[in-house]
């Protein structure tokens, strides 16, 4: 929270002013019983009525200044946990799509929501009241001091016992919170796994299968959960027993003192007020360091994803006439995807690359384009070491956002109109635009649900053709589509000019063969130039 350092200073000085005040609640009930015993004696209430009026306003301008108090944390927290998910949203979009993919979005969406709930309440609110606490028992104990030393020291001595009780439950609720983490990532997956997988469960008619699985998430989030919540029931119930049995003995040596004569019996409501601004919070600061220690994996997950670890690879390069790969390996975990895999690609011009399923072929072109650092072997942009710069991705499984198409399309980027409607039309989108009664700015809902497979796959690569990239990758792209408007399309990506094609396909249409440079096969991990052509 760097940005926030100079925010701090108005919280310390409303925290300051309201401890102050808190405390000079004490003084002010000090002098309105003794001016209420001295009332008695002389059988003039002037004085009493004096300090009630001051005590009065005394009244009024803490509430007034606890009001504010409270205003300015509430912006402060705002503050903070804004640039904390903003922190973590820049952080989890400069992570590379290998550790993102490695990580699960299960553990991100934790991070996105269930984090920052904890972040709050123990982090962010504790930290606050951890401050508020220690300036009130400075605060309190200088005003003992001046009233009762004795009173004063057995106050201080009494705040010792609480340091004891952290070390007692910091460790058994690190782990505990860490549990409740684990298993609300694992309760996300299986969140996402039903909503995602709704439609297939449905056809399958195996919701009487997920319903157990998803129950036993659930039990296990929530079992974790009570059991963090019983550790801190256990550090609440010790804390307040020992802040309660001590105060009522500062009481009675208190009501001892008064009764040799050594205070007033003001003095016994003020030492037994401020007594609870020294006890109480001191017991409370046990309660707050133990929750803020269990907040540590939280605070740590945020970190490190708001501080991704980038890679070191090549800085990317524009491709003046080929890009090459010089036996290019490449192993995920255990098995071996790639194999010595060596091609050239010239600049304008478009390949294909065919095999079975789970050769490599996608696994090849999402090399190209960046997203599995490291690997074995030379990618070669000219006669540079360095991946190629310029690369637009189309994927088989498409994605939208919901939001407009035009916004879809741009990546809410600005483009002229002519550019916009020519990669429409090269997608083979004109006459779906043109159905539609808001055009472009039609809504698309949730990941695409308001168009077919097909629509959603041609609205992405007039996507990928509008950015306008000199090298298109293309895994599938037009797998969801019929054979004509699939034709159709690739024969539009085929005249495109100057822009270098490397497309993952299961089909090739014969008339349209002809037009590639090479076609490549992909068996076992291996490349090699198909004999078809």
């Amino acid at each position: 929270m760097k940005k926030l350092k100079w925010e701090y200073i108005p919280l310390f000085v409303l925290q300051l002013l309201a401890s102050a005040a808190s405390v000079g609640i004490a003084i002010l009930l000090n002098a309105l019983i003794d001016a209420a015993e001295a009332s008695i004696v002389s059988q003039n209430a002037g004085n009493l009525r004096n300090v009630l009026i001051v005590s009065v306003l005394y009244a009024v301008c803490t509430g007034l200044l606890i009001y504010l108090y409270g205003r300015y944390k509430a912006y402060f927290i705002r503050k903070s946990l804004l640039q904390m998910r903003n922190a973590l949203a820049k952080g989890t979009l400069a992570t590379g799509i290998a550790d993102y993919e490695k990580t699960g979005s299960a553990s991100y969406v934790t991070a996105f929501n269930q984090n920052f709930s904890i972040i709050e309440e123990k982090v962010l609110q504790n930290r606050i009241a951890l401050l508020d606490s220690m300036i009130r028992i400075v605060f309190a104990v200088i005003v003992l001091i001046r009233m009762n030393p004795v009173i004063a020291v057995i106050s201080i001595a009494a705040m010792a016992i609480p340091s004891l009780l952290p070390g007692l439950f910091s460790k058994a609720l690190g782990n505990a919170q860490e549990t409740v983490l684990e298993s609300t990532t694992a309760y996300n997956e299986k969140v996402s796994d039903l909503l995602n997988g709704f439609e297939v469960i449905k056809t399958c008619d195996a919701a009487g299968e997920m319903l157990p699985q998803f129950s036993e998430s659930a039990k296990r989030l929530e079992s974790s959960r009570e059991h963090l919540s019983s550790r801190m029931a256990q550090l609440y119930g010790l804390t307040n027993f020992a802040s309660i049995a001590v105060q009522f003995g500062v009481m009675g040596l208190a009501g001892f003192f008064a009764v040799k004569g050594y205070i007033t019996i003001g003095s016994i409501v003020a030492v037994t007020q401020l007594t609870g601004q020294v006890i109480s919070p001191a017991f409370e600061l046990s309660a707050m360091i133990s929750e803020l220690r269990s907040a540590k994996p939280v605070l740590e997950t945020l970190r490190n994803f708001s501080n991704p670890r980038v890679s070191e690879k090549s800085a990317a390069r524009p491709m003046k006439e080929r890009l090459s790969l010089r036996d290019v390996s490449f192993r995920y975990g255990d098995r071996m995807i790639l194999k010595n895999v060596s091609a050239v690609f010239e600049k304008g011009k478009k390949y294909a690359v065919i095999g079975k399923s789970g050769s490599g072929k996608s696994t090849l072109i999402k090399l190209l384009a960046g997203y599995y650092p490291p690997f074995d072997g030379r990618i070669c942009t000219d006669e540079n070491e360095a991946l190629p710069d310029g690369v637009a991705m189309i994927h088989q499984n498409t994605f939208l956002f919901k939001d407009s198409i035009r916004n879809n399309l741009t990546m809410w980027k600005s483009y002229p109109e002519q550019e916009i409607l020519e990669a429409v039309s090269q997608a083979g989108l004109t006459e779906l635009i043109a159905r539609l009664p808001q055009g472009l700015d039609t809504l698309v809902e949730e990941n695409g649900s308001n168009f077919s497979g097909g629509e959603c796959q041609r609205i992405a690569i007039a996507r990928a053709l509008l950015s306008g990239k000199d090298i298109l990758l293309m895994d599938e792209a037009t797998s969801a589509l019929d054979e004509q408007t699939a034709n159709a399309v690739e024969r539009s990506i085929l005249s495109l000019e100057n822009v270098t094609c490397i497309s993952v396909t299961h089909r090739l249409a014969p008339e349209t063969m002809k037009q590639y440079a090479a076609v490549f096969t992909m068996e076992a991990g291996q490349l090699h130039l198909s004999n078809g052509l």
